[in-house]
C-alpha cells in the first residue's frame, strides 16, 4: 500500500494541466488530448494464438507499436515480442512515417512487422473520419479486410490514441478488444514494453482481515465532505486513513480550470484514473463508471504481475457548492474486498459532498 499512498498525496489538480495542450494523431482533433507516455493494449483474437498489440504516444511526431505473443506449447510456437518506434509527419493525413527503429527478432517475423505498419495506418485513417465531442461511445459500421470484412468499431474518448475500445465482427463477437491503458511515469518506466496481458480477474494473494464488530463508528468531516468510518481505521495524515495494510482511504479537494467545463473535467479525470501506473495494470474489462450530474464514480481493478497483488480502486469525484471538485479515493486488496464487500460498500455509500 505504500506506493499507493505516495501516488495519492500528489495534487490531483495536476491531472488537468497535463492535458492543456492539444496533442493528437495526425489530422485528428481529440476531445481529450493524449498525454506523453499514454498507451493502450488490445487482444487481437483474429490470430490463432494469444496475441497482444499496443500503441504508445510520445509526442505528435513519435509513437511506438508493439506486438507480443507468448510461447504456446500446444501450437508449438515460441514467444514473439517486437516493438516499432516510428516518426511521422503530423501535417499529412494517414500515418506518414518518416523513420523507424525495430526492437526484437525481425528475422522470420516480417509478417508481424507488416501487421504493425498496417494497424498504425488503418487505425489512423479510420479515426480521421470520425468526430468525437464527448465521452459517449460511438459505434461505426466499417469494412476492415484485416478483420474479415464487415465490422463494427466502438470509439470511446476515454481510450487513448485511436480512441478504439473494441472491434466486433458480423456475429457481434469482439475480434479486437481493449485490455489495458496506461501512462508511463518517466522515460525509465518499462511498463509498456513489459506488458504480457491480463485476462478476466486475476486472483489476489490470500490475506487475513477480521472486521471488529465492536469497533465504534467515526464520522469524518473534511470541509464539504463527510464519510462514516470506524475505529479500525487509523488516521495517517490530515486527509488519509489506513485500515492496517489492507486498505486506505483519502479525501481531497481541488480547483477546476475555468476554461474546462465540469463535464469535460470529469471525463479527463475518469480517463486518467483508469490508466495503469508503473507495473500496475488496470484491467479495463473489469472497470465500472457511473455518471450523475456533476459527479462520477470510477472503479478499477489493478494487477501487479511482479508481486501478484490485485487491488480494487474506487474514486468518487463530485462538484461542491463552491464550484470545486471533492474527491474520495478508496483502495483495498481485492481478496479482502471480496470477503467483506458489504462492509466496504457501506463506507462508500456513506460518502456525501455539499
Amino acid at each position: 500500500m505504500k506506493k499507493v499512498i505516495r501516488k495519492i498525496v500528489i495534487s490531483a489538480a495536476a491531472l488537468f494541466f497535463a492535458t492543456a495542450a492539444s496533442h493528437a494523431l495526425p489530422c485528428v482533433t481529440q476531445y481529450i488530448p493524449d498525454s506523453s507516455g499514454e498507451y493502450v493494449y488490445y487482444e487481437d483474437k483474429s490470430f490463432k494464438t494469444e496475441t497482444l498489440v499496443g500503441f504508445l504516444y510520445f509526442n505528435d511526431t513519435t509513437y511506438a507499436a508493439r506486438i507480443y505473443s507468448p510461447a504456446n506449447a500446444k501450437a508449438k510456437t515460441v514467444e514473439k515480442d517486437i516493438t516499432l518506434y516510428v516518426n511521422v509527419d503530423p501535417s499529412k493525413a494517414g500515418f506518414a512515417m518518416t523513420g523507424e527503429k525495430i526492437v526484437g527478432t525481425v528475422e522470420g517475423n516480417s509478417d508481424m512487422v507488416n501487421y504493425l505498419h498496417d494497424m498504425l495506418y488503418e487505425f489512423s485513417k479510420r479515426r480521421q473520419k470520425e468526430t468525437l465531442e464527448s465521452a459517449e461511445p460511438k459505434v461505426v459500421s466499417d469494412d476492415f479486410n484485416q478483420f474479415g470484412g464487415s465490422v463494427k468499431i466502438r470509439y470511446n474518448s476515454l481510450v487513448p490514441l485511436f480512441n478504439i475500445e473494441d472491434i466486433c465482427g458480423a456475429d457481434g463477437n469482439p475480434i479486437f478488444q481493449i485490455q489495458t491503458t496506461g501512462l508511463l511515469a518517466d522515460s525509465s518506466d518499462s511498463s509498456f514494453t513489459e506488458y504480457k496481458g491480463a485476462n478476466g480477474l486475476p486472483k489476489d494473494k490470500k490475506r487475513v482481515f477480521k472486521k471488529d464488530k465492536k469497533a465504534d463508528v467515526v464520522e469524518v468531516n473534511g470541509g464539504s465532505q463527510k464519510i462514516t468510518l470506524d475505529t479500525q481505521w487509523q488516521q495517517s495524515m490530515q486527509n488519509l486513513w489506513l485500515l492496517g495494510d489492507y486498505a486506505l482511504l483519502s479525501i481531497n479537494e481541488m480547483g477546476v480550470p475555468s476554461d474546462i467545463s465540469t463535464e469535460k473535467a470529469l471525463d479527463i479525470l475518469t480517463r486518467r484514473f483508469s490508466n495503469s501506473t508503473t507495473h500496475s495494470y488496470s484491467i479495463r474489462q473489469q472497470s465500472k463508471i457511473t455518471r450523475e450530474t456533476g459527479k462520477v464514480s470510477v472503479m478499477n481493478v489493478f494487477f501487479q504481475p511482479e508481486t501478484e497483488n490485485v487491488t480494487r480502486d474506487f474514486k468518487i469525484i463530485a462538484k461542491t457548492k463552491k464550484g470545486n471538485f471533492a474527491m474520495l479515493t478508496c483502495t483495498v486488496f481485492d481478496s479482502v474486498y471480496q470477503k467483506h464487500r458489504v462492509y466496504f460498500d457501506s463506507i462508500l455509500k456513506s460518502y456525501s459532498v455539499e
